[in-house]
């Protein structure tokens, strides 16, 4: 039992190694098997209503301020750190890890990608039922945007009865990072 105990926990060990080699120490130059290349990460979100018609605490813009990589190729960003354009032409890959926090029941959450200030894609759409488990929510998400080097993109959170709600102040749970596609 124990020969077999230390066999499992070691293929535990390799496993978790090549899901972290493979997801978060991949390098930012494309492989074969990606055809990404990594072009912006940011670790630090927060609410920012600084913006409207994003100015209440129901209806904010995703503001990501610390930097661990941005490729300036790539993408441009600018007001506070809540809006970013796409600045060469192709198709991005944008995925968004946020812990949300003090939801209330039977209030819908949604978290845009808005182009322009037009609804674009939805990240998430966050439902709680009466007898929510408690008041935070993890959105891990990923979707796919056509940049043409102009458009102004913004990621909007908002929720439909007017009621506060925020973003952890914990990295460990929030992150976005911006790849590009190859063709």
């Amino acid at each position: 039992m124990v020969l077999l105990g230390i066999i499992a926990l070691a293929g535990l060990g390799l496993s978790g190694y090549m899901f972290v080699k493979d997801e978060f120490l991949s390098p930012t130059t494309p492989t074969k098997d990606s055809g990404l290349i990594l072009v912006g990460l940011w670790d630090d979100l927060d609410y920012n209503a600084d913006y409207a018609p994003w100015n209440t605490t129901s209806d904010w813009l995703l503001e990501f301020s610390n930097s661990l990589f941005n490729d300036s190729n790539y993408i441009s960003v600018s007001n506070g750190n809540t809006h970013f354009v796409l600045l060469k032409t192709g198709v991005y890959k944008i995925t968004l890890t946020i812990l949300l926090y003090t939801l209330d029941a039977d209030t819908i959450y949604w978290v845009y990608l808005r182009r322009n200030g037009a609804f674009d894609h939805a990240f998430e759409r966050i439902s709680i039922s009466a007898n929510p488990y408690d008041s935070y929510y993890q959105v891990q998400s990923s979707l796919y945007v056509y940049g043409n080097g102009v458009d102004s993109f913004v990621i909007n959170c908002y929720n439909t009865l007017s009621d506060a709600f925020l973003v952890s102040s914990s990295d460990a749970y929030n992150q976005l990072s911006i790849e590009y596609v190859l063709e």
